[in-house]
C-alpha cells in the first residue's frame, strides 16, 4: 500500500503500515491517516448522519445506486486496487469486499466520523481523511475509482475528476454516480450544501475535459423521475425560504419519513430490464457515468 501514497500526512512521518489499522510510531492503530486539518462546515448533525445512515443503507434507490456501480466495476485484475472516493460510511466498500475479496480498497473522505464507522464495518480497507481535490496517492496507482453522490458537494468538480484521472491507471474505469436535473435542486439539497444537480451530459462532459473517456452514460431510476420530479417542484415551492431551525427539522424528518416502496423495487427491475434490452431514458433521479482513463489526468 506504501507505494500508492503519494506522501504521508505531516503529523506522521513515514507512511505507517497497514494492519487492520494504520499502525503508528507508538503502536497505536489509528481507522484513517489524515491529510487535512479539520473537517469542512457543514449543515449537518450527528442525529441526521444517524438517519441519513440508517435510510442508506436498505432503501431501494441507494442499493440499486450501489449495485449499479459494483457491476460496473468489472473484471479487475488478481489483487487490484480499487478507491472509492467519498467513501462516507462504507456501504459502498462492503460490496465492493463481496465482490472482489482480493482487492485492496482504498476509502478517501472528507469527513472523519464517516471514516470511523467505514473502519469498523469494513477494516481491511485503507481509509484516509483527505479531499477529493488533492487526492493523497500516487499517479497511475488504482485499478478502478468508484464515487457515489459526492462530486455535487466539490465546488471545483473539474479538479476533483482530474484527481480521479491521475490516480487511474491507463486505460482503467472510474465509475461515478451524482444527483440529476438542475431544475429539481431543492431545499434539501441546499442544506446538504449540493453545489448542483447535473444536467444532462455535464458530467460525461466534464469527465471528458479531465481525461477520461465516457462508454457509459445513462440514468438512474427514470421511471420514478415523474413522482419525483413533482415532489421537488412542490418542495420548491412551498418551502424555499426555509433557514436556520425550521430547514433543519424539515430535512430530518424527511429522512425520518424515508421508506423503502414495492413500486420502487419493481421499478428497479424494470428498468433494468430496458437497460439489458439498449432503451435509454432521457431523465431520470441520478446520473451514473463510467469513463475510462485515455490520458494524463492532471490537466
Amino acid at each position: 500500500m506504501q507505494n500508492l501514497l503519494l506522501s504521508a500526512p505531516s503529523t506522521v512521518g513515514d507512511v505507517p503500515e497497514y494492519d487492520g489499522g494504520w499502525v503508528l510510531g507508538d503502536g497505536r492503530r489509528e481507522p484513517f491517516l489524515s491529510y487535512v486539518d479539520a473537517d469542512p462546515s457543514v449543515n449537518w448533525s450527528e442525529e441526521l448522519e444517524a438517519l441519513h445512515e440508517e435510510a442508506s443503507r436498505t432503501h431501494f434507490i441507494d442499493r440499486w445506486t450501489r449495485g449499479a456501480i459494483v457491476a460496473r466495476v468489472g473484471e479487475l485484475p488478481s489483487r487490484a486496487t480499487i478507491a472509492d472516493i467519498g467513501c462516507s460510511t462504507g456501504f459502498l466498500l462492503e460490496d465492493l469486499q463481496l465482490a472482489h475479496p482480493d482487492a485492496t480498497l482504498v476509502g478517501v473522505d472528507l469527513i472523519a466520523a464517516g471514516l470511523r464507522k467505514a473502519h469498523r464495518s469494513v477494516p481491511t480497507a485503507r481509509l484516509l481523511h483527505a479531499d477529493a481535490c488533492a487526492l493523497p496517492l500516487a499517479e497511475q496507482s488504482v485499478d478502478a475509482v468508484v464515487s457515489a453522490n459526492l462530486l455535487e458537494h466539490v465546488p471545483d468538480d473539474r479538479r476533483a475528476l482530474a484527481e480521479i484521472a491521475r490516480v487511474l491507471r491507463h486505460g482503467r474505469i472510474a465509475v461515478i454516480v451524482v444527483p440529476a436535473g438542475p431544475g429539481t435542486y431543492d431545499y434539501y439539497d441546499r442544506f446538504l450544501a449540493h453545489e448542483r444537480r447535473y444536467a444532462r451530459g455535464e458530467l460525461a462532459r466534464k469527465c471528458r475535459e479531465a481525461g477520461l473517456e465516457p462508454i457509459e452514460d445513462r440514468y438512474i431510476a427514470s421511471l420514478l423521475y415523474p413522482a419525483f420530479w413533482l415532489v421537488k417542484q412542490r418542495n420548491r415551492r412551498r418551502y424555499d425560504g426555509l433557514r436556520g431551525d425550521a430547514l433543519e427539522a424539515r430535512v430530518a424528518r424527511d429522512i425520518a419519513t424515508t421508506r423503502d416502496s414495492r413500486a420502487g423495487y419493481v421499478a428497479w427491475r424494470l428498468e433494468e430490464g430496458l437497460v439489458r434490452a439498449g432503451v435509454r431514458i432521457p431523465f431520470g433521479i441520478r446520473t451514473l457515468v463510467v469513463a475510462r482513463r485515455t490520458r494524463g489526468g492532471d490537466q
